[in-house]
């Protein structure tokens, strides 16, 4: 029937046509003019408040590039990094160094049977995350930390 749309911010549904979110008073039409570059500076500066977590790409990125750099990169997480999640980019640099020194001892024969269960079982989550991740990006589900102003219009 009514076509909605999830406010960024809270997400609470808005209506489709609505300028601003009822519940948070996020300005939709700001976020236009919201980039990336600022959203990765609040969250540098620990102005976690001043970042929203939008899907819609920022003028400053391109789908593609981010597409590119999960395709080839994403093993070690260089598509979080670069749009700026960086706690999600550490455990897939994490678990890509593991997979790859677990890769090179297997090869040599030189892990245990158990350490190369446990292994496995890293290497599957983090494939998991690699494809989730380049499934949400070609469908526009990939969110983005942005930087908008939050001040309410009176």
């Amino acid at each position: 029937m009514f076509d909605y749309k999830k406010c960024p911010r809270c997400g609470e549904k808005a209506p489709k046509n609505a300028v601003k979110c009822s519940y948070c008073g996020l300005i939709f039409e700001r976020l236009k003019w919201a980039t990336n570059s600022a959203g990765k500076k609040m969250l540098r500066l620990g102005k976690k408040n001043k970042v929203v977590y939008t899907t819609e790409m920022p003028s400053d990125l391109k789908r593609y590039k981010v597409l590119l750099m999960c395709i080839f990169l994403g093993l070690f997480g260089g598509h979080c990094f670069y749009v700026g999640r960086i706690k999600k980019g550490i455990v897939m640099l994490c678990f890509g160094a593991v997979f790859l020194v677990g890769a090179i001892l297997s090869i040599n024969n030189l892990i245990p049977v158990s350490i190369g269960t446990f292994i496995y079982l890293i290497v599957g989550a983090l494939g998991i995350m690699w494809i989730f991740d380049i499934f949400n990006i070609c469908i526009k589900k990939f969110k983005v930390p942005v930087s908008i102003e939050l001040v309410e219009e009176k």
